[in-house]
């Protein structure tokens, strides 16, 4: 007995140790990663740019590597599934997409990837893609990189500097308490570098367990680029809550009682992640709030605003998120920001638009431009409004065809409408209030555009205003 305590002792001690191990980032430049986005940038799809530019400048410029740019932008490698018995729309839906982009940002080579992502596609898919990403991978290293590696490396140097000191570790630490977030702290997080030759250019994106960092090679404040790959990152926490604590955010919304609850959680994972990565982040790097805009979005900014002093108080107490806190987030939406309930740039970054007309969906694209969640169908189905009915996002229908019948199938599929009149001959746009507590756009159009109608019903942009 008294040989096994010892041995006892040291595995619980080694336990201990490993409990307390922080999560570990790596600081990477995928070449993969690289030559995909070089590819994506050099379509005949993508706005003009500076990638762009110098390839089409250059000896590459030829009808063989512009057939192979032409079928990689149209090769089938976007699928998806939902987590559906979390809350919707608090879990998001897995992308196969994700996936790839996960593996290409931890390969070395093309072959490496490829062998990493067998299964998420279909096989003759992914070897189009794994092989036209090694066909390029030489023209981003001779165009791109190797022209700007001293450039490069010192931003390389820069990330690692914020890893070296444990500032990535400290504030992903800030994020779990905050979220009440598990994380196994054997996984790293890895954070994928990515040159770019745009002027002020600075974004960073996180998925799985990869944050891409992207920012001009001439960047000098890199306080702001750790603060927005932070940001990214407390996206993925937020989106990593168990499935009990996601139900509990839920029924803490729908306690308030208050009309506008849903629309205030549909907001809180941007206000989270803007209060903790742009207004935390840079009070601890310059000792006071910046008085700047945090988000470029205004909606998103003020109410990040008003409930940071809310935010601080937690973290500074290692408290998670709870319903106290819930409560005061939904009454400062209340009582400060009572007009968003009619402001539609609001309302319509969370939608779920199904139309007969592509014209239509195009428009919203066009007009409300700034989304967190966007979802559409075509035409007008059962399956649609089945798949509508249980996102408790805004919800717009576009009826041009086929008017009585569809308007009929519409109002039979959703019980707010069903004491509703509907005149099928005539032009309309009807807002519903839902038992979700968000909003139903139906909007009923013959001869008119619905920019036409949306321009006449809601010339400020808002409801209720005509």
């Amino acid at each position: 007995m008294k040989k096994i305590i010892p041995v006892i002792l040291a595995l619980l001690s080694a336990a201990s140790l490993f409990g307390q191990q922080r999560v570990p980032f790596n600081v990477r430049f995928s070449e993969p990663y690289a030559t995909y986005d070089f590819l994506t940038r050099i379509s005949e799809n993508y706005p003009d740019n500076e990638l762009r530019t110098i390839f089409l400048a250059s000896t590459y410029n030829t009808t063989s590597f512009k057939e192979q740019i032409a079928r990689f932008d149209q090769l089938r490698i976007d699928y998806s599934y939902a987590f559906n018995h979390y809350p919707q729309p608090l879990k998001a839906g897995m992308m196969s997409r994700d996936l790839l982009e996960k593996n290409l940002a931890v390969s070395n080579t093309a072959a490496e990837f490829a062998n990493r992502s067998l299964g998420i596609i279909p096989s003759e898919d992914l070897s189009a893609f794994a092989q036209i990403i090694q066909n390029f991978a030489p023209i981003y290293n001779e165009l791109i990189f190797e022209p700007n590696k001293a450039a490069f490396e010192q931003q390389k140097s820069n990330l690692s500097n914020y890893v070296n000191n444990g500032l990535f570790a400290d504030h992903f630490e800030v994020g779990l308490t905050f979220y009440h977030t598990d994380w196994d702290n054997s996984i790293p997080f890895e954070l994928c570098l990515l040159p770019s030759l745009e002027k002020n250019s600075l974004s960073a994106r996180a998925f799985i367990n990869v944050a891409v960092c992207e920012a001009s090679l001439d960047l000098k404040d890199h306080q702001q680029l750790f603060s927005v790959a932070i940001h990214e990152i407390d996206h993925i926490l937020y989106d990593n809550q168990s499935f009990a604590m996601k139900n509990d955010l839920q029924q803490w919304f729908d306690h308030t009682e208050s009309v506008n609850s849903q629309y205030a959680l549909l907001l809180l994972n941007e206000v989270l992640a803007t209060a903790l990565g742009n207004g935390y982040v840079m009070e601890q790097f310059n000792g006071k709030i910046d008085e700047q805009d945090w988000y470029d979005n205004p909606y998103i900014t003020a109410m990040a605003k008003a409930i940071y002093p809310l935010v601080k108080e937690y973290i500074e107490k290692k408290q998670p998120i709870d319903e106290r806190f819930v409560k005061v987030y939904v009454g400062l939406y209340d009582t400060q920001f009572p007009q968003w309930a009619k402001a539609l740039d609001h309302l319509l970054a969370y939608r779920y638009i199904v139309a007969d007309d592509p014209a239509d969906l195009s428009y919203f694209r066009r007009n409300y431009r700034k989304y967190s969640n966007n979802r559409s169908g075509m035409p007008i189905t059962t399956a649609d409004l089945e798949r509508m009915k249980d996102m408790p996002i805004t919800k717009v229908l576009i009826v041009s065809q086929d008017h009585k019948q569809t308007l009929a199938l519409i109002k039979n599929n959703f019980e707010e409408l069903k004491e509703l009149k509907l005149p099928h001959k005539r032009e309309f746009i009807k807002v519903v209030e839902m038992n979700d507590h968000t909003k139903l756009l139906l909007i009923n159009r013959y001869e008119s555009t619905t920019e036409t109608l949306m321009n006449s019903y809601f010339p400020e942009r808002m409801l209720g205003v005509r």
